[in-house]
């Protein structure tokens, strides 16, 4: 029973402290912000854009920016890229793994090469 009682009472204090920190202020102010914003005016498109690649920028390190650069330029080409991920292959990185270690930076490339690949469209299509 004590123990019911004593999670009761954390939980009940946590609810304070939100309350306390204007937690349930501030969500109701970014509630404002986003409705504000879905009105459909071209500033406020133009800044939830701005807002959507500023915070695609700060996720991103330099090492990922130049990755990314790789491929916007294989994507940008003419031609049809049949292996795009051998073109993103380190090769003095990859010669230095063994078998396991190779699988698995060929697989964590590919992944990023989809999540920028992802990142090229949305940022070409504008959505």
């Amino acid at each position: 029973m004590t123990r019911k009682t004593g999670e009761l009472k954390k939980r009940c204090w946590l609810a304070k402290q939100r309350l306390k920190m204007g937690y349930f202020d501030s969500l109701k102010q970014e509630n404002r912000q986003d409705e504000n914003m879905q009105i459909g005016t071209p500033i406020a498109e133009y800044s939830m854009r701005v807002n959507r690649l500023a915070e695609v920028a700060a996720s991103t390190s330099a090492a990922d920016e130049k990755m990314y650069r790789k491929v916007c330029d294989i994507l940008d080409s003419s031609e049809i890229a049949l292996n795009p991920i051998g073109q993103l292959i380190e090769r003095d990185v990859y010669d230095g793994l063994d078998a396991t270690g190779k699988q698995r930076y060929v697989l964590e490339l590919s992944e990023k090469f989809r999540e920028l690949q992802e990142r090229y469209y949305r940022e070409r299509t504008g959505s």
